[in-house]
């Protein structure tokens, strides 16, 4: 169940633009440690924040510059302002809480479990290794690759990215067919893919390809989703081809 703080902390983060410590963040709890020193309010008292995590998370926010933590901390101030009779947040201290190892082990499998096994075979081992933008770079360039080898295969044409799937998936030719394209919705199915595939070759694949981009955990995991059911649609889509030479 999310820790209520911690996901206000991470919003507050997030907002700043430091997704990187947002993640650091994501599986982690809370709890205020009050003492009985009084603080610069009316009945206000000294506080520690706490945060519990995983032994690697842990590790990663000690780990952390005194920039990094002081924006932690402003963040947490934001959730816990100072004022008369509330805790007053001094410092935070980082722990390691055993339980989470193997809750983030369930996760990751339940994760894994899910997504397609051509994208699972080039990605996992990056995305482990925490290399979560080249993860996504590899999942949707055997995206484009398995839809490449499909248009030389029926068509002759050596086409990439972008135009690759509008070739591929458009109206006119019906390269590839998604649905039977007989009806109005079977058809906006059809265009809708056609723009998925295009889109996500322009806008994942090629700034990915080209440029230093850093991402998160879960930004990671929501791109290698998209790529999953991408290629889950080409599976369809072969198994539809093949009940119609029945």
């Amino acid at each position: 169940m999310p820790d209520n703080d911690i996901e206000k902390i991470r919003e507050i983060l997030h907002f700043k633009g430091r997704d990187d410590l947002s993640e650091l963040l994501t599986q982690s709890k809370s709890k205020v440690q009050v003492s009985s020193t009084y603080g610069s309010k009316l009945h206000s008292l000294l506080s520690t924040f706490e945060i519990y995590s995983s032994i690697k998370y842990t590790e990663m926010l000690r780990g952390l510059s005194k920039g990094e933590h002081d924006l932690i901390l402003a963040a947490i101030k934001e959730v816990y302002p100072i004022k008369d009779s509330s805790p007053e947040i001094m410092e935070i201290q980082y722990y390691f809480n055993s339980s989470m190892e193997n809750n983030n082990l369930d996760s990751a499998y339940s994760f894994w479990s899910d997504i397609h096994i051509d994208i699972s075979r080039v990605s996992k081992k990056l995305f482990v290794d925490e290399y979560y933008a080249e993860s996504v770079f590899a999942a949707f360039k055997q995206v484009n690759l398995r839809v490449k080898k499909i248009i030389m295969s029926k068509i002759g044409e050596e086409l990439d990215g972008k135009s690759l799937m509008f070739k591929a998936f458009n109206l006119q030719d019906l390269v590839i067919k998604l649905s039977n394209c007989s009806n109005e919705t079977e058809r906006n199915i059809q265009e809708g893919y056609m723009h998925l595939f295009a889109g996500s070759m322009q806008g994942i694949r090629n700034p990915k390809a080209h440029e230093l981009i850093e991402i998160g955990n879960n930004r990671a995991k929501h791109f290698l989703y998209l790529a999953s059911l991408l290629m889950s649609k080409i599976d369809e889509s072969q198994q539809l081809y093949l009940d119609s030479c029945v």
